[in-house]
């Protein structure tokens, strides 16, 4: 990751890693590990804090990072992400660092495990994908097997098998059997697409559109992967 994030920097980009700072185990730890980051220059830290990652929402281990990258005068950032059964309310800043709040996406864990106590709505109102731009790509995520994804857990090819050049040079959204729908009419139109089962009610558009990829799994192995995504895990 240092000699990514370095070779990144000197080709100009703007670097930002993202962590859940187990590694700060207190603030002298923490400038250790943030130091070959820091030398880099022009490197930002978004930390997540909240209770899908911790206890509270101010977790010791981000305090520790926030203090180290304060002292390396790094960029920090703090992200956090609504917890339903939160009683306090999510601070503004934690040890100066801005907080900011997210909305829950319910897939991959949270849709098992969170969303049965959400509120639902009813599965006809999620006509668009309220996340990401699927034409005009702003943005993709490399994984560490070489996926590289539009959202998690849809791939447009790997770039460990193809130049990440090429993946990006040939991308195709509407030629795309998942992602044609996904554009057209959200996860209603993908629903109805393949013709597949579904519950009357979901607790937001990720839901429903992460439950019926996962019913597609088998018929599009190489466009929904990898199986760690979807809770499939080898060791």
């Amino acid at each position: 990751m240092i000699k990514a994030v370095e070779a990144a920097a000197k080709l100009g980009f703007r670097v930002e890693v993202l962590s859940n700072c187990y590694w700060a185990s207190c603030p002298e730890d923490a400038v250790e590990w943030l130091l070959p980051m820091a030398k880099a220059k022009n490197v930002e830290l978004s930390l997540s804090s909240d209770f899908h990652h911790g206890e509270s929402w101010e977790i010791e281990e981000v305090k520790n990072a926030v203090k180290a990258a304060n002292e390396l005068s790094m960029k920090v950032g703090i992200l956090s992400i609504k917890y339903p059964k939160a009683e306090a309310p999510c601070p503004k800043e934690i040890e100066g660092a801005k907080v900011g709040l997210s909305e829950l996406m319910y897939k991959g864990r949270a849709a098992s495990e969170l969303a049965p106590d959400a509120e639902k709505k009813a599965w006809r109102e999620f006509t668009k994908c309220p996340y990401e731009e699927l034409v005009d790509l702003e943005r993709v995520h490399v994984d560490p097997l070489g996926y590289v994804h539009v959202c998690q857990g849809i791939s447009i090819g790997n770039a460990w098998q193809k130049p990440f050049s090429k993946i990006i040079g040939e991308y195709d959204p509407y030629e795309n059997p998942i992602l044609e729908p996904l554009i057209r009419g959200g996860p209603v139109a993908l629903v109805e697409k393949f013709g597949l089962p579904h519950d009357g009610f979901y607790a937001d558009a990720c839901h429903l559109c992460y439950a019926t990829r996962c019913i597609l799994r088998k018929k599009y192995p190489d466009i929904l992967a990898p199986d760690e995504m979807y809770g499939e895990f080898e060791y």
